[in-house]
């Protein structure tokens, strides 16, 4: 008995919570259902537009269809500012007008047209009325019909002014409008003799430009017009629209882009001719690391097939190709060093690449990478096999000249005509002290002088030197004799040899007897005397 009372007490509470519920729901439903005084917008014959803070609120259907052809490119309160600001010279000042005022504004044209401005706080409100009485048109059928009409008349004056061929046709390519632009260059047309006139106008002149395309989807394609006047053509890229049982073609002049073109390839043309001649060899790979251009060169050098060239390899096959030929440097690992020629191509696009590659028949070739435009980047293959021929013959000769100068007992010293140490051999480093191969480019002959008087007694003769090596002309074979401070009397023979150089020898003379030396040596006092 007492489980039944609470089972009926819990039923009847659920009954009367719900009854609550659905009570509120009907009163809140009713608020909803009675317009507040803000937003009771309807109104005959009028437009009523409501905003706060610039953000509309509320509006008429009247008024939403004055502004909704302008809100894809503007908000609510710029398009009521356009739409009502070209029929009303005062509402953009009376709109700014922040203070609690109400102001009522005639339209310009004089159609009978009022705004009713009114504002409250950050409430504004704004109403369009029409003043006379009409059987069927309102205040925004007015409004409407100007807006219209004002785009009309700029649709107009666009497409007559445009410098953009505009023509309209049928399906059979007969001609139903035109613009402009389209009926001054058939003018120009028609002013040659040459230009069949009999189908105008039920055929268009230019006939170039009117095939008829009756897909749906726009399809776009370059053609020419002769001109046979001037010797040439104009070029167009036409634009055509199906536009149900019509096209409608717009034509924009393609004359500079196809002469920028024709210039592109006839420089295409150029450099290629011009790698033709070369005989560095020319590989060029695109972004795509495909091979897109070379040049004979490259054939001739690589011994690689034009039909696998032509085929645009990529850099790992034209790679490999090379190394089956054995036109590459036979590396330990070439699996490594091929994974290493990516770090390669990123130095050759930063133009830092450059590597001898010595080959197993006996030729060198320089590699050189050099960066181009939109990641592409381009390989020089370059035969210096002559070049090191003959730069290795040349060392050999200097080191077989150096070798043979050493073999001579005599210190010998080479100079240039501006007085620079070229070469010398042992005996004159035995003599006068060793000259490193750092010092010998830098190595003047002030400096020579200066050691030769250090270890000489004084004379005369090392300015007379000194002038011999540096005189600019025919020469005499010069000698003169010196003692070393240790007492050896040494012979000094200066010899002018091939490029205005100097060739140096110094020779140790036979000891004499002290009384012969003093006998034999130069009186300096009988010299100067002399001079």
């Amino acid at each position: 008995m007492l489980m039944g009372w609470f089972d009926f007490l819990i039923v009847a509470t659920t009954a009367i919570f719900g009854a609550g519920i659905i009570v509120l729901l009907l009163q809140k439903l009713e608020k909803r259902a009675k317009p507040t005084p803000h937003h009771n917008t309807e109104q005959n014959g009028k437009a009523v537009f409501l905003f706060e803070s610039k953000a509309m609120v509320d509006a008429t259907p009247d008024a939403m269809a004055m502004i909704t052809p302008h809100l894809r490119q503007m908000s609510e309160y710029d398009a009521v500012m356009h739409v009502l600001g070209t029929h009303f010279s005062g509402f953009r000042e009376a709109i700014s007008n922040t203070t609690e005022t109400t102001q009522r504004i005639d339209d310009d044209a004089g159609k009978g047209l009022s705004l009713e401005i009114e504002r409250k706080a950050e409430r504004l409100r704004v109403t369009v009325q029409c003043n006379r009485p009409r059987a069927t048109d309102g205040a925004i059928d007015t409004i409407e019909r100007d807006i219209r009409m004002s785009e009309l008349m700029m649709l107009r004056d666009l497409t007559q002014h445009t410098p953009q061929l505009i023509w309209q046709e049928d399906l059979s390519g007969k001609l139903l409008w035109a613009n402009h632009a389209y009926l001054t260059f058939c003018d120009k047309l028609r002013s040659d003799e040459t230009t069949d006139q009999s189908t105008w106008p039920n055929k268009p002149l230019i006939a170039d430009l009117h095939e008829i395309n009756l897909s749906k989807a726009p399809s776009l394609r370059r053609v020419s017009v002769p001109l046979p006047k001037q010797k040439a053509e104009q070029w167009f890229d036409v634009t055509s629209v199906r536009r149900e049982d019509s096209l409608l073609h717009f034509a924009n002049d393609a004359n500079a882009i196809v002469r920028a073109d024709q210039e592109r390839r006839n420089f295409v043309q150029t450099l290629s001719k011009t790698f033709a001649q070369l005989s560095i060899g020319l590989a060029i790979f695109d972004k795509r690391r495909q091979l897109a251009m070379f040049n004979p060169a490259l054939l001739d050098m690589t011994n690689l097939p034009i039909q696998f060239l032509s085929a645009r390899p990529t850099v790992d096959a034209v790679l490999d190709r090379l190394r089956e030929s054995r036109m590459l440097p036979e590396p330990k690992n070439y699996t490594s060093w091929r994974d290493q020629f990516t770090a390669l191509e990123q130095a050759a696009k930063d133009g830092s690449y450059t590597e001898v590659w010595n080959l197993p028949d006996g030729q060198t070739y320089r590699v050189t990478g050099r960066p181009h435009p939109d990641g592409a980047f381009a390989f020089l293959f370059e035969d210096i096999s002559a070049e090191i021929s003959l730069t290795r013959r040349f060392r050999s000769d200097i080191e077989t000249g150096q070798a043979v100068l050493d073999t001579l007992p005599d210190a010998i010293a080479v100079f240039s005509s501006a007085g620079t140490l070229i070469m010398s051999n042992k005996a004159y480093s035995d003599m006068w002290g060793p000259v490193s191969d750092e010092r010998i480019q830098a190595y003047e002959v002030q400096s020579a002088i200066q050691t030769w008087q250090n270890r000489c007694t004084p004379t005369t003769m090392w300015g007379d030197l000194r002038r011999f090596i540096h005189l600019v002309g025919p020469r005499k074979p010069w000698s003169d004799i010196a003692l070393l401070d240790d007492g050896r009397q040494i012979n000094c023979e200066a010899n002018p040899i091939a490029g205005g150089m100097t060739m140096v020898k110094f020779a140790i003379c036979a000891p004499k007897h002290p009384v012969i030396h003093k006998l034999t040596r130069q009186d300096s006092a009988l010299l100067a005397a002399k001079r």
